[in-house]
């Protein structure tokens, strides 16, 4: 294997530190990458784009510097990578020798290597931009009248002049006043961006808040972040929206809410503003960024803006995976990338028609799974089942593991001897522990590809950023690459294929908010191993009586009171309501949405889960704010209780049935793995159904499959209340539903679809023939519509598990039998 052109990067548990370049006025200071949750977006990355990867750093030079390299590369006709050169000798002109150079010789050169490329609109567009950044407005003004003056037409300048002038109007969103400037783009934001009251910089202060929401101190966090944000004047975007996504963690949301619109606010304007300045798309129809957003995909999927902007922050992350994840441990320096990669889609086609012709029924699909959370993650308590159902005869089932196996201790004593890990690896043919090179991932493409596999398919997505294999996907180490599961959402990635999904989830009308193709489920596209694991307890029509104390599998919810103290609440409670998803998935609508049915359903209670801790006075103080003018604060604050966090996930699930009668759903996050949980114990969700991205709507597809759509709300937040309510004060109606939903967890020979396993397993690998065929075809792709065949509808019962089991154990021994025999040959 040859080795990478980057050495293995050391790396913090929590915190990972890579280094990007922020553009800090007429310096470049370099500042540590912050993981998912919280990151440092390529904000001023001054590469034009991907396709300039291997060009020099232009923040390693000085101002002449800078412009000797612009001019030799505008000599040589590569006017896109001279650009930012040219540019980075305008901010530094102010720090360079006097007479060294003009600010209009760097300046000129600049827009010419736009409209030399007819694109001198582009460029004007650009200096608009940065120009808000250092906060001056009225510069940014001039530029973007200069550049519809161009193009009246153009859709960058366009937007840019709806929010400058949604800014005049009092919007307040560019965090800056009017500046005086001499129009040259040489503006004074050294002068700009002062110190905080203890002398601390923007990019000190950002770096304080990084290492508060390592500690989980979200809201000192949030205060660092806003204070850099503020004294740069939001030139530092990812301050600003990292301090949005700290204020979301804790539901600090303002005054009724109000710092939460204005959070919103921001995002969407930070975001449309670096859509328009940075995103282009060429005479080809292909997609190119200069950079990626302030805003973290992951961080996108909780905020209640428009679904095109999360597409476009998951592309401009596409866009740049691969280039950020080469990037210098140091910052200063990004090696080239090796000639040979990224790997062509179809260099192998001619080869593998071959080998499927002539190995006729032996031939296997060699699928290969590829994640850093094969231990005790949630995407592995979902999924892991899958493995023991996988047909042997078609598929060689590969694992590509990034993370460590759980501490023994943790095993021991928390997961009480059941480690996922080593389940996974029983049932797979080959378990690849490759986590010395997750941060390598030239090297992890290269290995990959010498597997041979044919379909690879994602379980991280844009989640756990720190520990997924940045940049792995982009350099095509199989043929055929497919998200699933953990990562909600599109990737925004050309060279990610499909999607899985089903057809209530992601309609194809809403196709445009997807890049991939969509594999199509014909029942729910989670997988979910509820039924196949005997440590999950099956839900029951009657309640254990209660014990005191509390021990896990008695009592009613209504007995249980959320573990209320005696004295606080009402004790002959009449209904519980849940919610224990993580306070971000929450907000102030959600919030009004539930006061609203406490109110209407008299001495009920709601139960959530304290995650994190630091969120419950917010939260108290938010329902303090929304009682004013009915006078119920103390009473609702008195009927709202909190759980712990619980590590065991059996007990966890239990929980579910003891303490609820019914789950609220978050909008437009839904829960997914806590949503499993309640279903499997017999606890009816009630969701909105009114939302357009992914995870706003697996709560909705999962009602429709177990037959209970009468719960989705589809005309929003209204009926959401609505629907609660009448469950909560129609008994009849609330023992139908639960009844239901326990039949169908309970229901043998088959099982039913929403919970078998082999079935879904089956429906997936016919997914996965189609795509493989479809690549093998050579022809544009198209969506994925899988359907069940005569065997598959039967469903699973119980004799066939058995069987399906020692077929795939029968089969691996004889192909290590095969093996043996053939190596003594």
């Amino acid at each position: 294997m040859r080795s990478s052109s980057k050495p293995t990067r050391s790396v913090r548990p929590i915190l990972v530190l890579m280094h990007y370049l922020l553009l800090a006025g007429p310096l470049q200071i370099r500042v540590p990458y912050l993981p998912y949750p919280l990151h440092l977006a390529s904000s001023a990355l001054l590469f034009a784009s991907a396709s300039e990867a291997g060009s020099a750093d232009p923040a390693a030079h000085d101002g002449p510097e800078s412009l000797a390299i612009g001019r030799n590369l505008f000599q040589q006709g590569d006017y896109e990578s001279a650009a930012p050169h040219f540019w980075r000798a305008v901010l530094l002109h102010g720090e360079s020798p006097r007479g060294s150079y003009t600010v209009e010789e760097a300046f000129g050169p600049f827009i010419k290597c736009y409209s030399i490329r007819d694109k001198t609109a582009d460029g004007f567009v650009f200096v608009a931009t940065e120009s808000i950044r250092r906060g001056q407005v009225d510069m940014a003004r001039t530029y973007v009248r200069t550049a519809l003056e161009v193009d009246p037409k153009h859709a960058g300048a366009l937007e840019l002049q709806r929010i400058l002038s949604s800014d005049a109007a009092g919007g307040g969103v560019l965090g800056g006043g009017s500046t005086s400037s001499n129009g040259s783009g040489d503006g004074e934001s050294k002068a700009a961006d002062t110190t905080d009251e203890n002398g601390k910089t923007p990019e000190q202060l950002y770096n304080e808040g990084t290492e508060l929401f390592a500690q989980k101190k979200h809201a000192l966090a949030a205060k660092a972040f806003q204070r850099s944000c503020d004294i740069s004047k939001g030139r530092i975007g990812v301050a600003c929206t990292n301090a949005v996504y700290c204020r979301t963690n804790i539901l600090d949301w303002g005054t009724n809410g109000t710092q939460f619109d204005a959070d919103m606010n921001l995002v969407e304007t930070i975001t449309r503003m670096e859509v328009a300045s940075y995103r282009t798309v060429d005479a080809s129809g292909n997609v190119h960024w200069k950079r990626s957003t302030s805003a973290h995909p992951h961080m996108m999927l909780g905020y209640p803006v428009d679904s095109n902007l999360k597409r476009y922050v998951s592309e401009s992350y596409a866009a740049m995976d691969e280039i950020l994840a080469r990037v210098s441990e140091s910052g200063t320096e990004l090696p080239s990338l090796p000639p040979d990669l990224p790997y062509d889609q179809d260099d192998n086609r001619a080869k593998y028609i071959f080998d499927v012709a002539d190995s006729g029924k032996e031939f296997r699909i060699r699928i290969a799974f590829v994640a850093s959370g094969f231990n005790s993650k949630a995407v592995l308590y979902l999924s892991q089942d899958m493995f023991r159902f996988f047909n042997p005869d078609e598929f060689e089932v590969h694992i590509f593991s990034l993370g460590p196996p759980d501490n023994p201790a943790f095993i021991h004593h928390t997961m009480r001897g059941v480690d996922w890990r080593e389940r996974v690896k029983s049932n797979v043919d080959v378990f690849h522990d490759v986590q010395h090179l997750k941060n390598d991932h030239i090297a992890l493409a290269r290995y990959i590809h010498s597997q041979d596999i044919h379909i690879l398919i994602e379980w991280d997505g844009y989640a756990r950023q720190g520990e997924r294999a940045q940049g792995l996907f982009a350099l095509r180490p199989a043929p055929v690459q497919i998200l699933h599961q953990e990562f909600l959402g599109s990737s925004g990635a050309p060279y990610v294929d499909y999607i899985v999904t089903d057809e209530v989830t992601s309609p194809e009308k809403l196709e445009s908010l997807y890049s991939e193709k969509f594999i199509y489920m014909p029942w729910h596209f989670f997988s979910k191993g509820h039924a196949m694991q005997k440590e999950v307890k099956l839900p029951t029509y009657e309640y254990a009586p209660a014990s005191v104390p509390y021990k896990l599998g008695t009592g009613s919810p209504q007995e249980n009171r959320c573990l209320a103290p005696n004295d606080l609440g009402p004790n002959d409670v009449s209904f519980v309501y849940c919610n224990f998803n993580k306070f971000l998935k929450n907000n102030p609508e959600t919030l009004r949405s539930w006061i609203n049915i406490l109110r209407s359903v008299p001495d009920s209670i709601l139960c959530l889960l304290e995650n994190p801790t630091e969120g419950v006075p917010y939260l108290r103080n938010s329902v303090k704010e929304a009682s004013v003018g009915y006078d119920d604060a103390e009473d609702l604050n008195a009927r709202i209780h909190f759980l712990p966090w619980q590590a065991n996930p059996f007990d966890h699930q239990m929980r579910a049935q003891d303490f609820c009668n019914v789950m609220l759903d978050s909008h437009p996050y839904n829960g997914h793995t806590t949503a499993q949980d309640s279903l499997y114990g017999g606890v009816p969700i009630v969701t909105r159904s009114d939302g357009d991205d992914m995870s706003s709507r697996v709560s909705t597809s999962a009602n429709v499959i177990l037959e209970m759509s009468d719960l989705n709300a589809v005309d929003g937040v209204s009926q959401y209340v609505e629907i609660a309510t009448k469950l909560g004060t129609d008994s009849k109606y609330y023992s139908s539903k639960r009844t239901k939903l326990i039949d169908s967890c309970l229901q043998q020979n088959p099982l039913h679809p929403y919970w078998d396993v082999p079935r879904y397993t089956r429906n997936f690998e016919t997914g996965l023939k189609h795509a493989w065929e479809q690549y093998l075809s050579g022809k544009p792709k198209q969506h994925i519509y899988v359907k069940e065949g005569d065997e598959t509808k039967k469903g699973t019962y119980e004799s066939d598990i058995a069987r399906l089991e020692d077929a795939r154990r029968h089969a691996k021994a004889k192909r290590r039998k095969k093996n043996t025999q053939g190596e003594e040959l």
